[in-house]
C-alpha cells in the first residue's frame, strides 16, 4: 500500500511540474512585456509626436476602437495589420505610434511587427488608451 501512495505522490508531482513549463510556455508566448526591438513613448511624447505629423494606430479590436480611440487614429487591428502594411507604404519613413488598451499586449506586438516589416520608427504608446484617457488628453468618439 505505501507503494501506491508514493506512486501517486510521484504522478501528482510529474502533473504540477507539466503543468508549470506549460504554463510558463503559454505565458512566454503572450507575454506582457515589450519585444526588445520595440521603443515605448509616454503618452505627453505620443502627443507630442502627432502634433508634428505622426501616423497614429489603434490596435485594439474593432468593437473596442470604434467605441472610442485616439484623435485621427487609423483603427487597424492586429489581426489584420500585416494585410494593410501595404497601405502603410506612404507612412515608411514616418514617426508610428501604435496603441492598445493598456499599452503592454497586442501594442507592443503591432510596433515589433512593423519594425520587423521596415518600419523603423513605429513605437508603442506604453500606457495604451488606458493611460491616454487617465491623463486627460483628447478622445475622439463614435
Amino acid at each position: 500500500m505505501n507503494v501506491r501512495v508514493f506512486e501517486a505522490r510521484h504522478v501528482i508531482s510529474f502533473l504540477l511540474i507539466a503543468s508549470v513549463i506549460a504554463l510558463s510556455a503559454l505565458t512566454s508566448r503572450h507575454s506582457s512585456l515589450p519585444a526588445p526591438d520595440v521603443r515605448e513613448i509616454t503618452a505627453q511624447e505620443a502627443q507630442a509626436v502627432m502634433a508634428v505629423g505622426a501616423v497614429v494606430i489603434d490596435v485594439r479590436d474593432q468593437a473596442v476602437s470604434g467605441r472610442a480611440h485616439l484623435p485621427g487614429a487609423l483603427l487597424i487591428p492586429l489581426e489584420v495589420l500585416e494585410a494593410r502594411m501595404e497601405k502603410l507604404q506612404v507612412a515608411k519613413t514616418a514617426e508610428i505610434v501604435v496603441y492598445c488598451g493598456d499599452g503592454s499586449s497586442v501594442g507592443p506586438r503591432a510596433a515589433g511587427t512593423l519594425n520587423r516589416a521596415g518600419y523603423t520608427k513605429a513605437v508603442n504608446l506604453k500606457s495604451g488608451f488606458q493611460g491616454w484617457a487617465a491623463a486627460g488628453l483628447p478622445i475622439a468618439q463614435n
